[in-house]
């Protein structure tokens, strides 16, 4: 959300307001103090970007005692992932630095698109995540076909994984007692 409030908030409130935020979470972390059990599911969530005010996956998710700590989406990751390195100071010099970072965005819309497997799979090595949750719209027909894919390589790294299709409908019920069979399959796993 974090990410997101920073498209429409002004510059200096935002950061500033970030900047609290990160002095909160540190102490927070220095003493102790999570928002979930240390036991709890980590969860990466991937796929369909989730714009607000559709945030209740995450809500879900965090109701039930785990804790999403990766987003990789275009309201996630991928908005300060392969920053911009302009290698001169001509116009020219310029706009090709600006190609060169959008050729690598991984997008399920992009093919071929290994890279955005690898990347899936790799943000969950290093997150350490115990599943991960794809997340798509309905009639979103490149996400749709994409989460095979997905799925395939996860599965060869034995991250499980669960597909939610969705709409932006406030309606939680279905997708709750989805989660909390995922949530409760990984724990069985531990």
């Amino acid at each position: 959300m974090v990410s997101q409030v920073s498209f429409y908030d002004d510059v200096k409130r935002f950061t500033a307001k970030t900047n609290e935020l990160c002095d909160e979470l540190e102490k927070r972390v220095n003493d102790g103090i999570g928002v979930v059990d240390k036991d709890a599911a980590r969860i990466l969530v991937t796929g369909c970007p989730m714009a607000i005010p559709n945030w209740k996956l995450h809500s879900i998710v965090e109701t039930l005692n785990a804790s999403i700590v990766i987003e990789e989406s275009c309201i996630g990751t991928r908005g300060f992932s392969d920053l911009v390195e302009p290698k001169g100071d001509s116009m020219n010099d310029l706009l090709k630095a600006l190609v060169d970072r959008y050729s690598k965005i991984t997008c399920a819309c992009f093919t071929p698109n290994v890279e955005r497997l690898d990347t899936v799979v790799q943000l969950a090595k290093d997150y350490k995540v115990d599943g991960v949750i794809y997340y798509t719209l309905q009639n979103c027909t490149t996400y749709n076909i994409e989460a095979i894919k997905i799925e395939k390589a996860l599965k060869k790294h034995q991250f499980p994984m669960l597909k939610i299709e969705d709409d932006y409908g406030m309606s939680q019920a279905q997708i709750e007692t989805r989660v909390e069979a995922f949530l409760e399959m990984i724990q069985a796993r531990k």
